[in-house]
C-alpha cells in the first residue's frame, strides 16, 4: 500500500527517500546491480543532491530482496530532491563512460564484496548468508556478475528505475514547514511529537 508519508518533525533539514521492490515489477537481480548502486551513489546522487542540493549526505541501496531506495540525509531540500531522484533514469539512460572509468566502478563494487573480514565478522557474515539462504555459488555468481558490468548493462537499467520511480512510493522526516508547504506529494502528513 502506497502510503507517502511526510513525519513532520521541528528539524530544519529533510530525510528524503523514494524507492519500492523491482521484483513486484518483475524485475530480477542480479551482480551488476551492485555497479549500478556504485555509479548511482558516487556519481549521480553525490552530484546532484550532496554537492549541488547541499545534502549532508546521499545513498542508493539495492538489495537481494529486491527493494531499491534513493535517500538523502540532514537535506535542505524536498521537491528538488525528489526531482534529482526522479531524474536519475536519464542520468543512467545517457550514461557512457570510458573502459578505465567503468574498471574504476566495477573495483569500487568489488572492493564492498570482498574487504578483508576478523574471524568474528566472517562469522557474523556467515549466518547472515545462512539465514537468508545464500550459498557461496550465489556470492560467486555475484563476483561475476559484478566484474562482467559493461556501460551497456547500466544503460539497460534505465527503465528498471524509471519503473520504481513512477510507483513514487515516498517518506520524507523533517521540516515541518516545508512538508506543510509540499502537502501535494504526500498522503498522510504525521506530527511525530504530537
Amino acid at each position: 500500500e502506497q502510503k507517502n508519508e511526510g513525519l513532520m518533525t521541528p528539524a530544519n533539514v529533510d530525510y528524503v527517500c523514494k524507492g519500492y521492490n523491482f521484483k513486484k515489477l518483475g524485475y530480477n537481480y542480479n551482480g551488476s546491480l551492485l555497479v549500478l548502486k556504485t555509479i548511482l551513489g558516487y556519481d549521480y546522487l553525490w552530484n546532484r543532491v550532496r554537492v549541488k542540493g547541499g545534502a549532508y549526505g546521499c545513498m542508493s541501496t539495492i538489495a537481494r530482496t529486491g527493494n531499491m531506495a534513493f535517500v538523502s540525509y540532514r537535506d535542505p531540500n524536498l521537491t528538488e530532491t525528489l526531482k534529482a531522484f526522479n531524474e536519475a533514469p536519464d542520468f543512467i539512460k545517457s550514461f557512457d563512460v570510458s573502459d578505465r572509468e567503468m574498471t574504476k566502478y566495477i573495483i569500487g563494487t568489488i572492493s564492498n564484496l570482498d574487504m578483508p573480514l576478523t574471524p568474528a565478522s566472517k562469522g557474523e557474515k556467515a549466518l547472515g548468508m545462512y539465514m537468508r539462504g545464500i550459498t557461496k555459488e550465489d556470492r560467486q555468481r555475484e563476483r561475476d556478475e559484478v566484474l562482467a558490468t559493461n556501460v551497456e548493462t547500466i544503460k539497460e537499467y534505465n527503465k528498471l528505475i524509471e519503473d520504481i520511480m513512477k510507483k513514487d512510493f515516498i517518506c520524507v522526516v523533517g521540516d515541518e514547514k516545508k512538508i506543510k508547504a509540499n502537502k501535494d506529494v504526500f498522503k498522510n502528513l504525521i506530527n511525530v511529537f504530537n
